[in-house]
């Protein structure tokens, strides 16, 4: 069995929680580990992130220990799923790129008033 990839997640945003809930429903089982903010584990999954650049966006780190984050952390966990495939090549073309991150980062800082805030 090849190494996951880690998804790391805002477990306190329910937007992100149900991505996660998606995320995992929609792989195969072992392709991804779901990681809290919180969870203790990250400083070795993010060395030299601080907790700010940790939780200003999602991240994946791959099983080559490639992080990707934001737009690009979603595209790589949506290329994994069946339903995401055919939009995975889109959110990966260049021309679009910065609509896709100004997208990514408006959603990821009003999050918590898109969704319901977990505790």
């Amino acid at each position: 069995m090849t190494s996951p990839h880690y998804f790391i997640y805002d477990g306190r945003c329910g937007l992100c929680v149900a991505f996660r809930d998606w995320l995992v429903e929609s792989t195969k089982l072992g392709t991804f580990e779901t990681v809290s903010f919180d969870d203790p584990r990250i400083e070795n999954l993010l060395p030299g992130k601080t907790q700010e650049q940790i939780r200003e966006s999602a991240h994946v780190v791959t099983p080559d220990g490639r992080v990707l984050s934001g737009h690009s952390a979603i595209r790589i966990a949506l290329a994994a799923t069946g339903p995401g495939q055919w939009i995975a090549p889109i959110l990966g073309m260049n021309f679009l790129d910065p609509v896709f991150r100004f997208i990514y980062t408006w959603v990821s800082k009003h999050r918590y008033r898109l969704s319901c805030r977990r505790s």
